[in-house]
């Protein structure tokens, strides 16, 4: 029959059968309550995205109902006007008389040189030398 070592080592290994077993049960256990969890911080984070993105939103429906209405209150005139040419310059004709002074004029004011000795001069003239 069984001997007492024998029964022994049945119960031995039924304890090793039922603790690899539990272990097993807390694994799964754990991974589901690691799951929820998870599930919980998914739908924490998606209701914080949805409320922040409601507020966003919110934001740029005013941001465009604000600048519609700044749109309404500004007018665009458009006014032609008349561009009156007094001397035409053509760019196969030499320029006129005032005009070539005017360039001379200039150039001597860049150089630095008396501008009352070239064309155009509007001094007025002495009688006689001062004293």
């Amino acid at each position: 029959m069984i001997g007492r070592s024998h029964l022994a080592l049945a119960a031995a290994l039924a304890a090793c059968l039922t603790g690899a077993a539990g272990f097993a049960y807390g694994l799964s256990v754990g991974a589901a309550q690691e799951q929820a969890a998870q599930r919980r911080a998914d739908a924490a984070r998606y209701a914080k995205r949805a409320k922040l993105q409601g507020q966003i939103d919110a934001s740029t429906e005013q941001h465009q109902s604000a600048e519609y209405s700044r749109q309404n209150n500004v007018r665009t005139i458009y006014r032609e006007s008349q561009k009156i040419v007094d001397r035409p310059v053509y760019s196969t004709l030499c320029v006129d008389a005032d005009g070539v002074g005017l360039l001379d004029r200039a150039a001597a004011t860049a150089n630095g040189d008396d501008i009352w000795g070239i064309a155009g001069d509007t001094r007025p003239i002495a009688d006689s030398p001062a004293n």
